[in-house]
């Protein structure tokens, strides 16, 4: 596969997520969580949650602006330069941004005894906690390794 057509399938894909993850935060969770979270925390438990949701996607589609942008350059056939390295480690410091904002949002979810009335709403928030943690230290280590592979490829250019 050539790095066009490989930049064009990461492309693709990133439309579709972006697509999917507005549906999902604009559409989908205010609508699925509305009935809950109205009974359990009332209408400003409800509101601060959308709230807390919509600022959350904001990182999430920021880091796909990144990712389109190292798309970008792995069809100009730079996939190991020092700006991806900084993509990444740009991406995961937005990944860090939505950690915190969902542990902050556990925290908040504990001491205002929302579990009290749905314990089932802590799962979908510790799941968010986990994914950005993750996708945190996956951009992060990344980075460091697209960092290293262009250090070594300049050496080799050099040498040669």
């Amino acid at each position: 596969m050539k790095q066009t057509e490989m930049s064009g399938y990461l492309k693709m894909i990133t439309i579709g997520v972006g697509v999917l993850l507005i549906l999902f935060v604009f559409w989908f969770l205010p609508l699925v969580l509305q009935e809950p979270l109205v009974e359990t925390a009332g209408e400003g438990g409800y509101k601060g949650t959308c709230t807390l949701i919509w600022i959350s996607a904001v990182p999430a589609i920021m880091c796909l602006v990144r990712f389109w942008e190292i798309c970008e350059s792995i069809r100009r056939d730079e996939s190991f330069s020092r700006k991806n390295a900084w993509r990444l480690k740009r991406m995961s410091q937005y990944m860090l941004v939505d950690t915190v904002l969902y542990v902050g949002f556990l925290v908040w979810f504990f001491l205002s005894k929302w579990y009290q009335g749905s314990v089932w709403l802590v799962f979908p928030v510790l799941l968010a906690v986990f994914i950005s943690v993750a996708l945190t230290v996956l951009c992060a280590a990344l980075s460091h390794l697209v960092q290293r592979a262009g250090e070594i490829q300049e050496e080799q250019e050099l040498t040669i």
